[in-house]
């Protein structure tokens, strides 16, 4: 693979990392500054020349959350934390460093962090154990956070997502890739947009396969609730496309709630660009033919509740507002109280078994469940699985059990990304066929069936999380 690649707008050379190639902080969009802040995204100006394509952008707008960064070890090439900017909406790609006699799949991931926080490489790096392993391109981008970019029903954060796939279906093949055969996919924050684009009339095309890591699509809100929490920003609305971007990342701040793991930001359906909640959209039919791996942890909620004991407590009032004080009893009862139990479930749990029951009327699906534990972290918290998943630090983690998960985890992702299938029995709502992965990984069918069937069919979801 040449280190220079020509993009449609220009040329930009890449660095070498030894079996493979990464080329980092690739715009594909104009800086989204002045009068472009809250508009949607415009195509990235050429330049003149070759651009060096050997550091990562800035990260977006945002508020570094203390303790809350990926778990597992940290690729040495992760951007500093600190480097924020308006100025973010940029790609990175990392392709083999051989050529190839067929276009290679392209794997396009989205970054969590609860569409307040985070970075393309955040937890993965380039990406190129993956790469390496599987003969594949990987792709990170940026996207606007918070009030920049979920402030209202403007929705540019999501409009971000497309645009860097659109980029995407243009440019991959001059690094290798097949526009043709693009997974997208995505942990927390990064996985409920994998949903959302799933249900997006205006993403349809830009990808043919999804993996869902700890997401679901019932995570978005209202204009009313949107409109609500600019209110409560307490700054004039005329004015908020012109304040200093450190005064309305304050203000971002005050009104984002203390509690870890409770999200203020989100998409909005608006009617036009999102219609309806994703998980309605994707049962009626709205991603049909787009294959799906979708998994949560059995304790998301212990990544929360080890950073701040109080994370949970919401638990019980939300569930009165939401189902009445009787249903909420009942939810309780089956939990025996386990708030966190509740939060894992409410947050991730429950909304990734909608989204396997209605994607799998449409499209090959399939599902896992993660149990295993990594040295130091919550067992099976909440962003546990990225490590295993992508092998990151070359697949060490620590452990003889967790260096063999993480293998054949990474073997399965690696199967998803370049043929759509995984080696154990789709997903029907049915029997309900779920992977165990733990050690050893097992098949189980409806291994959640007394909790899944406590929750109703739908509840709000702009409740809490």
């Amino acid at each position: 693979m040449t280190r220079v690649v020509a993009t449609t707008i220009g040329q930009v050379r890449g660095v070498d990392l030894g079996g493979a190639v990464a080329w980092r902080g690739i715009p594909y969009a104009q800086p989204p500054v002045g009068p472009l802040r809250h508009r949607p995204p415009l195509p990235a100006s050429s330049w003149i020349g070759v651009r060096d394509g050997g550091r990562f952008a800035a990260r977006a707008m945002q508020t570094v959350l203390p303790g809350l960064v990926p778990v597992g070890p940290r690729p040495a090439c992760v951007d500093d934390p600190q480097r924020i900017s308006e100025d973010c909406l940029y790609v990175n790609v990392c392709a083999p460093d051989r050529p190839s006699a067929t276009p290679r799949p392209a794997f396009v991931w989205i970054h969590g962090g609860g569409y307040m926080s985070g970075a393309g490489p955040e937890g993965i790096g380039d990406g190129e154990t993956f790469v390496r392993s599987h003969d594949v391109v990987v792709v990170t981008f940026n996207y606007r956070l918070g009030a920049f970019g979920f402030l209202d029903e403007t929705n540019c954060g999501v409009l971000d997502q497309i645009a860097a796939l659109r980029w995407v279906r243009d440019n991959i093949a001059a690094f290798g890739g097949d526009p043709r055969l693009v997974t997208l996919g995505g942990v927390s924050a990064g996985a409920k947009s994998v949903a959302t684009l799933m249900a997006v009339p205006s993403a349809s095309g830009l990808f043919q396969r999804a993996i869902s890591q700890s997401g679901g699509g019932d995570h978005v809100t209202t204009v009313d609730v949107a409109r609500a929490t600019v209110d409560r920003l307490g700054i004039d609305r005329r004015h908020i496309p012109t304040v200093p971007a450190a005064e309305l990342l304050a203000a971002q701040q005050a009104v984002s709630p203390p509690l870890y793991g409770v999200w203020t930001w989100r998409p909005v359906v608006d009617g036009a660009l999102l219609p309806d909640v994703p998980a309605r959209r994707i049962a009626a039919g709205s991603a049909a033919g787009v294959a799906l791996l979708a998994s949560s942890t059995v304790n998301e909620a212990g990544t929360f509740v080890g950073l701040d004991p109080r994370a949970a407590r919401p638990a019980t009032r939300v569930l009165t507002e939401a189902f009445g004080a009787v249903k909420a009893g009942e939810i309780l009862d089956v939990y025996g109280g386990d708030l966190a139990a509740v939060m894992t479930d409410e947050r991730y749990g429950i909304p990734t078994l909608r989204l396997v029951d209605g994607q799998s009327r449409h499209a090959p699906t399939w599902r896992y469940r993660f149990d295993g534990s990594l040295p130091g972290s919550a067992p099976a918290g909440h962003g546990t699985d990225v490590a295993f998943a992508w092998a990151v630090g070359a697949g060490d983690l620590g452990t003889p059990e967790a260096t063999a998960l993480s293998r054949i985890m990474h073997a399965a992702w690696g199967s998803f990304v370049r043929t759509g299938k995984v080696d154990w029995t789709p997903y029907d709502a049915a029997t309900r066929p779920t992977m165990i992965m733990a050690t050893p990984p097992h098949l189980a069918d409806d291994p959640d069936s007394l909790r899944r069937r406590a929750w109703p069919e739908s509840w709000p979801s702009t409740t809490w999380f």
